[in-house]
């Protein structure tokens, strides 16, 4: 009876922790960097589409200091990112001459 007891507090115990996001386990999303052509640039969206894989969509917070009207079709860049829920969110944007 007290080692069912011991194992019951043990899950509830360990039942927090197991529900809590990956990224506030590991104390941080992890950075990625993209690069690319641009596609398109439109309403915070940059679509990149990197040399060896299919296109990537990388939100663009409003609050990120970038050159936006330099964000045209067929211009070079190179993004850092991290994955959160449904998107890349981009924390750096440089684009290449």
């Amino acid at each position: 009876m007290r080692r069912m007891m011991f194992v019951l507090i043990l899950v509830a115990a360990l039942i927090p922790l197991l529900c809590l996001p990956s990224g506030a386990q590991s104390g941080g999303a992890a950075r990625v960097q993209i690069s690319g052509l641009v596609q398109s640039f439109s309403d915070g969206t940059l679509d990149i589409k990197p040399a060896a894989s299919p296109a990537v969509w990388v939100m663009v917070p409003s609050d990120l200091h970038i050159d936006r009207s330099a964000l045209k079709a067929g211009a070079q860049v190179g993004v850092e990112a991290y994955w959160s829920d449904v998107s890349y969110i981009a924390t750096q944007v440089t684009i290449k001459q």
